[in-house]
């Protein structure tokens, strides 16, 4: 089994394996934490509805 990458993961599943990120998301004041469309979209996917770089971002 390969570990799929950071930008493939849903935020919920970021969130749950890494919850010392929630503030990068607060700061950004991103809705992402508690979200109902978490367990659907990937890092990749909310960068891009909130227009944010994805790689500064992560660079976070």
């Amino acid at each position: 089994m390969t570990t799929p990458a950071l930008t493939e993961l849903t935020v919920a599943e970021l969130l749950a394996r890494w919850p010392q990120a929630i503030p990068v998301f607060l700061r950004r004041q991103m809705a992402c934490v508690g979200c109902t469309m978490s367990p659907f979209e990937t890092l990749a996917d909310v960068t891009a509805v909130y227009g944010i770089p994805l790689p500064g971002f992560v660079g976070e």
